[in-house]
């Protein structure tokens, strides 16, 4: 996958390049250019960006617009007053796109969740049951691995304790047959 890359030059100048991982290397694709100033910098940056962008890639509709960055180039002209001075008030600025600090499939979680329970499995009442069923769905791991994968759709585990007691109660407690005499009578 390519990424934008920024590196100094021996002149001072900042490269931007698109680059790509290729047998643990990186591996130059395209020289966008180098900048001299910040504006030449942001330009060849949204460059780049046009560059990586793929047109056939379609956008997921959310809802959200996102917000074009944007910063004062140059300090707005002081305005005159009666007295002579301008009053001193900072540039407005808009601010710059929103930080992701987290990531989680919760959307994922709540479609296989629609599907568990039309599938019928929601006939057994227990939370910790489903969330396993559908943690094993995405990814397929030990019982140990299971709270990382919960964490990833975005749910909190139970103790390895408590899922490990689930699942000895689900074969004690005939949760196979239970599920199955549901979905014969659903058919």
């Amino acid at each position: 996958m390519a990424f934008i890359r920024r590196v100094p030059t021996k002149s001072g100048a900042a490269a931007v390049q698109i680059a790509e991982y290729a047998g643990g290397r990186q591996r130059i694709v395209k020289h966008v250019g180098s900048a001299h100033t910040k504006a030449e910098l942001g330009v060849l940056m949204a460059r780049a960006r046009e560059l990586l962008e793929d047109p056939g890639q379609g956008v997921l509709e959310l809802g959200v617009e996102p917000t074009p960055p944007a910063a004062a180039l140059v300090a707005p002209a002081p305005e005159s007053t009666l007295l002579g001075q301008a009053p001193v008030a900072p540039p407005v600025l808009r601010s710059s796109p929103g930080r992701v600090v987290g990531t989680d499939s919760r959307v994922l979680f709540e479609a296989l969740a629609a599907v568990y329970a039309q599938l019928g499995f929601d006939a057994i009442d227990d939370e910790v049951f489903a969330a396993l069923v559908l943690a094993r769905i995405v990814e397929p791991t030990s019982l140990l691995d299971t709270a990382r994968v919960l964490a990833d759709l975005g749910q909190e585990a139970a103790s390895y304790k408590t899922m490990g007691r689930v699942l000895a109660h689900a074969k004690e407690r005939g949760y196979r047959d239970q599920i199955a005499e549901r979905v014969k009578f659903s058919v």
